[in-house]
């Protein structure tokens, strides 16, 4: 037996001051009388029955204690068989749950379920309550208190994301932490049945429903100037028949309004549609937005949130005797589509050789001199086998590193707090990154013409991945990403601050190469040193789209709750009552 309310067995001290009632003797007040003979009989009788009336009494304190313990043991709902366990209501608000079943969406009917499993526990049982889309949210702690957890569940709203299997995953892990939990996820089953760890069961809601969305697009300028955009956009429809819709591409302006510049007539087949293009003369860049007209189940995959954008080329001079091929280099990724360009002098980066160029940012080949970035500088050494220590750093992202020949590198000591990017097999650093006082550098340890790497494909190659790892632009913008997912900022470092405008105004500053975007759909504003960027967010999910839902199969099992004796506590404690009435009336009336 087990006790939902251990603490009102405290109650059963109320026994001692009843039974207290009953040993009270109460002393009789003496009075003077002139007729004794009249009370002689009486006080024989009573002493007759003095006997009976005292078990009388032990049986009456009998009878009101059982009643009390009864009464208190009630209040303690005590139960046997109890299976219960702890729950975790987990509501899915990902995006689809936002589809429109016919006046109340499913993410109404999600916590209307949520709210029912709460108010059937009475308050007997423990559960927590959380949300479940890019990622697992609690928005409750495991408590007995009804008005807790319903509160939670009403302020559920839907998010537009897509469901992630990380958040699932981490589903599955809280559910097998402890054998004492169960896991109740509420839920359109609008995935994979397999994305479902065994042991979590399904509450599905929603009907299959009919439903066209949008799940990629994308815009960028095409090489060759004149403004040609390129447009790529991929359907799908939860349709059983082809359907005929438009697809409308507008540009905003700066003032927010709207100019619709292209129509495109579209046939929707059951299923992902294969991917389409088109191109577009004369764009021009910024906000865009492309918009499925058609009224179906799901709004929010309608439209895509899109930012295209022709960067401003970075600034590169050249500091050095022999500038030939250090110019060619920058020249490589120059003209109207690239990135670099090349400068006389006042670039973002300067590209020096046997020289430290006294600049904000430098990419130095062949160290000589005295220099911030290195000291200790030695003899030209006989390099060992060159090893990547970190290959996913972006300045090496496009190059294989460890087959430069690193003939003419001098034994130095990188500047305080290097990251050494390359070294040889006794630690010399041959490739290191090095930042102080707001300054940075990239230093290539050797001697680009006795190693011929002037000739080799990697050289222009290092030096257009060192100088957009410098000022922050070696990953280009998207033209559109998800709710929720980690942006490239495009600061020159880690400690440069960004700030995130988005569509009400609202501005919100950090620092760091990344950050994530708000769980919102639409246009959003960077603005940090290296200039402002427009940012487009879309639910783009092939996942939310297909809504249907129909291989998922709802796995609910009855929420157990045990046998309690409460009921029969309550009657036995009314039928001693009623006896112990009887047995005084019997005793004062006769």
């Amino acid at each position: 037996m087990s006790f939902l309310q251990p603490m009102m067995l405290w109650s059963l001290l109320a026994i001692i001051p009843l039974a207290a009632i009953y040993f009270l003797k109460v002393r009789p007040q003496r009075r003077p009388t002139t007729a004794y003979f009249l009370w002689e009989r009486i006080f024989q009788e009573k002493r007759a029955s003095s006997l009976l009336q005292r078990l009388r009494d032990v049986l009456s304190l009998i009878l009101m204690a059982l009643a009390a313990a009864a009464v208190c043991f009630a209040l303690a709902q005590p139960e046997w068989n109890d299976d219960r366990q702890d729950l975790l209501i987990v509501v899915d608000n990902s995006a689809s749950m936002g589809a429109d079943g016919g006046g109340a969406t499913r993410l109404d009917e999600a916590k209307r379920l949520a709210a029912g499993l709460i108010e059937g526990l009475n308050g007997s049982q423990r559960a927590a309550v959380a949300t479940i889309g890019r990622n697992l949210t609690y928005r409750s702690h495991l408590t007995g208190n009804p008005r807790e957890l319903l509160n939670a569940v009403e302020q559920i709203e839907t998010a537009p994301e897509t469901l992630a299997d990380s958040a699932l995953a981490e589903l599955a892990e809280a559910g097998a932490a402890s054998d004492r939990r169960r896991i109740l996820l509420v839920s359109d089953g609008a995935y994979a049945p397999e994305r479902l760890a065994k042991g979590i069961e399904l509450f599905k809601v929603g009907d299959p429903t009919e439903n066209i969305g949008l799940v990629a697009a994308d815009l960028a300028y095409l090489p060759g100037g004149d403004n040609r955009l390129g447009v790529y956009f991929q359907t799908a429809s939860t349709f059983s028949e082809p359907q005929e819709c438009d697809l409308t591409l507008s540009h905003v302006g700066d003032d927010g309004q709207e100019q619709l510049l292209k129509v495109i007539p579209l046939e929707v087949a059951p299923g992902v549609n294969p991917p389409e293009r088109f191109t577009l003369e004369d764009a021009p860049a910024g906000r865009w937005i492309a918009r499925i007209d058609r009224d179906d189940a799901l709004a929010a995959d309608n439209v895509a949130y899109l930012a295209v954008r022709k960067p401003k080329p970075i600034d590169v001079a050249v500091e050095s005797s022999d500038r030939f091929f250090l110019e060619n280099s920058v020249v490589a990724f120059s003209g109207d589509d690239a990135l670099l360009k090349l400068v006389e002098d006042g670039g973002a980066v300067t590209v020096g050789k046997s020289i430290s160029p006294d600049a904000s940012l430098a990419v130095i080949f062949q160290p000589d001199g005295e220099s911030p970035w290195w000291s200790e500088l030695g003899d030209e050494v006989e390099v060992g086998a060159p090893r990547v220590l970190h290959p996913e750093h972006a300045a090496l992202a496009h190059v294989d590193a460890a087959t430069i020949p690193f003939v003419g590198a001098r034994q130095l000591t990188p500047a305080p707090g290097a990251h050494v990017l390359v070294a040889d097999d006794s630690g010399l650093p041959l490739i290191y990154v090095a930042r102080r006082d707001g300054r940075s550098a990239i230093v290539v340890n050797l001697d680009p013409v006795n190693a011929e790497f002037y000739f080799s494909a990697w050289f222009p190659v290092l030096v257009h991945s060192a100088v957009t790892h410098l000022v922050g632009r070696e990953t280009p913008l998207a033209a559109s990403y998800r709710p929720g997912e980690k942006i490239p900022t495009l600061a020159a470092s880690e400690d440069a601050e960004t700030t995130l405008v988005d569509a009400a105004g609202k501005s919100t500053a950090a620092a760091g190469k990344w950050r994530d975007l708000p769980s919102s759909a639409g246009f959003y504003r960077l603005k940090n040193a290296s200039g402002d960027w427009d940012v487009g967010a879309s639910l783009l999910s092939e996942q939310e789209s297909l809504i249907d839902g129909a291989k998922v199969v709802d796995s609910r099992k009855p929420i157990s709750q045990g046998s309690s004796p409460v009921h029969w506590l309550t009657l036995l404690a009314i039928f001693v009552l009623t006896g112990e009435s009887i047995l005084y009336h019997r005793r004062k009336v006769g």
